[in-house]
């Protein structure tokens, strides 16, 4: 994949997992660099690009839902997780609860008295100032107050229903689980998804993003394709829905 929007290699360190966001077992953390580049695509092909909603159906420990929630705070002020898995849930709380300001500032707290007790200069330096960096990204006076919700729910079965309709929906689907999805159902997992995410989108507003493995195939009616990008063992399909053509 071509970088178009992040052509310039930057520091991503604060958003490792050993800092202030943490990743669920077995769960590794997204590169932060594609990340930001798909959200920039999937914003290049809004009409509209203030006080969006996202969400990530398949959000496992939300640490890419996360991350996008900081990277792009003056964008986002409705910030949507959920998974099957509710061990996963346990740490996509913690981490999106960062995004609201609050829980953020009680772990600089910690950090900062964790300091004064200390003789000398530790991790957990290194740690707050992370997080002080952090808590910038959200104090930014273009962004948004934000509403963040992250629940159990299995998005092969059923649309969750929202108080505003999603504009963007980017979810990178559990590779080794996908068999777990099939359940009693002949349909492919895939499509049922995209079945319930339609339901909860802005038609005349919106975008959605699939980071999969190169076997899958994304395709639907109700969708277009507009970009397909490859990086590494990933394929990532852009599609919109149909109403919503350019």
């Amino acid at each position: 994949m071509k970088f178009k929007f992040e052509a310039l290699k930057k520091d991503y360190s604060d958003f490792s997992s050993d800092k202030v966001l943490i990743n669920a077992p077995r769960t590794p953390a997204f590169p932060v660099r594609v990340a930001s580049e798909i959200m920039a695509r999937c914003l290049s092909f809004l009409k509209n690009t203030d006080h969006l909603t996202i969400y990530d159906p398949c959000c496992g420990g939300a640490h890419l839902l996360t991350v996008l929630g900081f990277l792009y705070s003056t964008n986002l002020a409705r910030i949507y997780g959920s998974d099957i898995d509710e061990k996963a849930l346990t740490y996509a709380r913690k981490n999106l609860d960062l995004l609201t300001g609050e829980s953020l500032q009680q772990k600089i707290k910690a950090l900062q008295a964790d300091n004064k007790a200390q003789d000398e200069q530790t991790q957990s330096t290194e740690v707050l100032n992370s997080a002080n960096r952090l808590a910038t990204m959200l104090l930014d006076a273009k962004a948004p107050q934000k509403e963040v919700q992250c629940f159990q729910w299995d998005i092969t079965k059923d649309s969750p229903t929202f108080s505003e309709n999603v504009n963007i929906v980017i979810t990178d689907l559990p590779y080794g689980n996908m068999t777990h999805w099939q359940g009693d159902s002949k349909e492919p997992p895939t499509k049922r998804l995209l079945d319930n995410i339609y339901q909860t989108l802005d038609v005349n507003n919106s975008v959605i993003a699939i980071i999969c493995n190169k076997k899958e195939r994304i395709a639907h009616n109700n969708f277009t394709q507009v970009n397909r990008l490859k990086h590494g063992k990933r394929q990532i399909f852009i599609l919109q829905p149909l109403k919503s053509l350019k």
